[in-house]
């Protein structure tokens, strides 16, 4: 539920977003700490003791630590091609690195900073107290996590478990340092940014028609107004304690004046993943803890929101290469205005009238963007406005303060990630209601890049899901000259939230499993369908859903390019 659910319920407005600030997302968390329940952090330096050493050529190769050591049956294995030449491939144990948990094994695969040409598979302990302490009780929920120094952490896609051995297999698309995490309270820590779309048609008096019949018989056509009360973003950030609190601040723009809000609440993280947040909202994070998603599963608001963990230095420089850019809108500016009709022959005079599903004023779009370092920007892609798809382009400025607030000269503003690999994006203000999420573009891809299970959430406008003759107006005339006001009803079932467990192949077919709040009506809802990744990271869905894939697959985005299914998404690995 979001701020303004909170608001119509009586609850504190302010601590309900705080609850929804929930996707792709990511960035260092500072700070140091022993306590075994304390989240993933960027690691500082702390003591390395080497492991094994190995030249791998160019044809590949396996390095492993054997022996006594505590990091025993580590290993990376590099396929053909990994290695541009004979690279000494290094293993080492590092311990005391500063914000990493007591009971995490860190292990460091040098040399660090090294990009593989192909992705390889890095094994890595966990020990038994870890589990212990944290009581996971299924060890499949546990991650390779990739942690940076100053940057935002990558969790990996797992390939492969070894119980008996205590280890975890996933492929890595660079040298560094590598750890097993689960999922606690600890998993959230640090600020995040975080951005929202609501629908909540009681924010507000509902749109109206003024009906003037001077004499009959009468024929005339009359506007009807877009709802755009019942639409909002949220653009703030939120901090998370580590265990089980939060607090927030944000500001919400309902069309009209943007308004700063905030507040507190409790939260909890499952051990597999899931996030729910004291007010309703549900979600998942990443094992990282990088990024989160939520949704509202039931209830009168329909929402969306996604958060990145933020912190160290930042300038235009930070945002620099190509983006894949999922944008949704609500505009209502748009027009012309949707109408109904009226042809009265006679009074006293009675009918149900339809109202039409403001299709116009909703729009989707999905961007290749390219940003220079240095404050410019461009984009290409296509706009889907109410189910007419057509080319579009744009660019402009933009800018990077020193918090990592990002702004662009169109009338969005943001945030972005510490190590630059994804973005948010708001209207602060105005019309259109607006909200967009961007990821880096970059690396090798094939349908195997999105492989194992995801947490996916989506946002949706869908004109064919109002009832059978659509909203009506029921309007009586009993004589003439007639002036009367007639309010108009909210199309809800035409905007829904998914929150789905995503299922990939690697091989081209998916499988889901999830819950539907179709305009405040819950439901369960499952399907399948067939999936692409292009050498570039492009996703392709059956359904019309295309989006990106962020390297290394841990997270990825979606838009409708086509029809008048109007939808946003962003999925995590579950």
């Amino acid at each position: 539920m979001s701020a303004l659910a909170c608001r119509r319920s009586g609850r504190n407005p302010l601590r309900i977003l705080a609850a929804c600030a929930a996707f792709s997302l990511l960035a260092g968390c500072g700070g140091g700490s022993d306590d075994p329940q304390a989240g993933a952090r960027a690691p500082s330096p702390g003591v390395s003791t080497l492991g094994a050493s190995q030249v791998i050529g160019e044809s590949g190769g396996t390095i492993t630590v054997t022996g006594s050591s505590p990091i025993a049956g580590t290993q990376a294995v590099f396929p053909a091609g990994a290695l541009s030449g004979a690279t000494t491939i290094t293993i080492s144990h590092v311990t005391g690195a500063a914000g990493v948990p007591g009971d995490v094994l860190v292990v460091e695969l040098g040399p660090a900073g090294t990009v593989f040409s192909q992705p390889v598979t890095v094994t890595v302990k966990v020990l038994p107290q870890y589990l212990a302490n944290r009581a996971i009780g299924d060890p499949t929920t546990l991650k390779v996590v990739a942690l940076t120094a100053g940057a935002a952490g990558d969790t990996l896609r797992t390939v492969s478990q070894n119980a008996s051995q205590g280890t975890v297999s996933a492929q890595a698309t660079r040298a560094g340092r590598f750890a097993v995490l689960g999922y606690s309270n600890a998993t959230l820590s640090g600020t995040y940014a975080f951005n929202f779309y609501v629908m909540d048609a009681r924010f507000g008096g509902p749109s109206t028609i003024e009906v003037d019949v001077p004499a009959t018989p009468f024929a005339g056509s009359f506007a009807v107004a877009f709802p755009g009360y019942a639409f909002a973003s949220e653009l703030g950030t939120i901090s998370f304690d580590g265990a089980g609190s939060y607090s927030w601040s944000a500001i919400r723009n309902n069309g009209v004046t943007p308004t700063a809000v905030g507040g507190s609440g409790t939260y909890d993280v499952f051990p597999d993943g899931r996030l729910v947040l004291d007010i309703g909202p549900v979600g998942n994070v990443l094992a990282g803890g990088d990024t989160f998603v939520v949704t509202s599963p039931t209830g009168d608001v329909v929402e969306l929101g996604v958060g990145v963990r933020i912190g160290g230095a930042y300038g235009n420089a930070s945002l620099s290469g190509s983006y894949g850019v999922a944008h949704y809108y609500s505009d209502a500016t748009a027009g012309p205005l949707s109408t109904i009709a009226l042809d009265i022959p006679r009074t006293p005079y009675s009918d149900s009238v339809n109202v039409p599903f403001p299709s116009y004023a909703f729009n989707t779009e999905l961007w290749s963007a390219s940003f220079d370092g240095a404050g410019n920007y461009s984009w290409t892609g296509t706009r889907n406005q109410g189910g007419v798809a057509s080319p579009a382009a744009g660019g402009g400025t933009y800018s990077v303060g020193g918090d990592g607030s990002l702004a662009l000269d169109i009338g969005l503003t943001g945030h972005l990630e510490s190590g630059g690999s994804s973005f948010l994006l708001a209207a602060a203000s105005g019309q259109p209601i607006q909200i967009g999420f961007g990821l880096r573009r970059g690396g090798a891809f094939s349908n195997a890049s999105l492989g194992g299970t995801y947490a996916v959430t989506l946002y949706y406008s869908n004109p064919a899901a109002t009832p059978a003759g659509g909203n009506s107006i029921d309007i009586d005339i009993p004589d003439e000259p007639f002036h009367g006001v007639f309010g108009v009803p909210f199309p809800l079932a035409a905007f829904s939230t998914e929150h789905r467990r995503m299922t990939f192949n690697g091989a081209g077919r998916f499988t889901w499993t999830g819950t539907r709040n179709r305009g405040g009506f819950a439901s369960t809802v499952s399907g399948n369908g067939t999936y692409s990744v292009a050498a570039d990271g492009t996703l392709t869905m059956s359904g019309g859903l295309a989006g990106n894939v962020l390297a290394g697959g841990s997270s990825f985005l979606l838009s409708s390019t086509s029809g008048q299914i109007l939808r946003i998404g962003v999925g995590i690995l579950w």
